[in-house]
């Protein structure tokens, strides 16, 4: 199976495409993964919309937002739109402390990484 992330942005207006995937896509969407980390001192969050596979291809869409949004003491006002959509929709959703993306040489090592996490955590299909 090809799994692979898709990245929107860094959570400011792609925000409102990632709630519009949540909304639209209920039938496909498997589970909302809240990434935490912290970049330069900062901590921060990744939302990532995880997908079921196609029906053709064998593939797995992993939908991120990475970044961009602040990992407050309370959460953001960003971050309560995710969560609310995703309990709406009737979505799981999960947390996970991860490594930040700077800790990785290349965008797609730390999606590599990622993709390690999710599958140990039997929150994606295994490698098959």
């Amino acid at each position: 199976m090809i799994q692979r992330f898709i990245e929107l942005g860094e959570g400011y207006a792609d925000i409102y495409e990632f709630l519009d995937m949540i909304h639209f896509n209920q039938d496909r969407a498997m589970r909302v993964a809240v990434l935490h980390a912290v970049v330069n001192d900062r901590k921060v969050v990744s939302p990532a919309l995880i997908m079921k596979k196609t029906g053709m291809g064998n593939f797995q869409a992993i939908y991120i937002s990475r970044e961009g949004i602040p990992d407050l003491e309370q959460p953001s006002e960003r971050l309560k739109l995710i969560e609310s959509a995703a309990e709406q929709a009737g979505i799981p959703l999960v947390h996970l402390e991860v490594q930040p993306s700077t800790a990785f040489g290349e965008k797609e090592l730390y999606f590599q990484h990622l993709i390690g996490i999710l599958r140990m955590n039997r929150y994606i299909a295994p490698l098959s």
